[in-house]
């Protein structure tokens, strides 16, 4: 029992490296096995784009909150604080990026709905004000 429960432990490491089709067996096809659900979340996460587009310098991210002033961090601190306080926002909203550098606040990151996407507008727009917020917000649902 222990060598074939071992066997099975390297095949699957050789799977997840991919060194070997994990969806075949002996020639035999895996019927609705793990792997076609690996498969499948992998060509839908395809963040290619995304990643990309974050690797331009013009684009912020959290790390640029490090050049801000203790104002923008307060602010910053305050948006996410009116986000968390709103449980009826998902999981996504409550997890937006939020990067406030010289005054100016950045929203970026997944939403469930237009609504939603507007709610946390206004909540960022009651602290910096409506004409100092880039809204980036990406909606996920329709």
């Amino acid at each position: 029992m222990k060598r074939v429960s071992g066997s099975l432990m390297i095949l699957m490491s050789l799977a997840m490296a991919g060194f070997i089709n994990p969806g075949v067996v002996s020639s035999q096809p895996l019927p609705g096995g793990a792997f076609d659900v690996v498969s499948a979340a992998s060509a839908q996460a395809d963040n290619t784009e995304k990643n990309v587009r974050d690797k331009n310098d013009a684009t912020l991210t959290p790390l640029d909150q490090s050049k801000g002033s203790e104002n923008d961090v307060e602010m910053t601190r305050r948006i996410r604080e009116a986000l968390m306080a709103d449980e009826t926002l998902s999981m996504n909203a409550h997890n937006i990026k939020i990067v406030t550098l010289n005054g100016r606040t950045t929203l970026r990151g997944p939403v469930e709905s237009a609504g939603e996407r507007e709610r946390i507008l206004n909540k960022a727009s009651k602290v910096v004000g409506i004409k100092n917020v880039e809204n980036q917000l990406e909606v996920t649902s329709p």
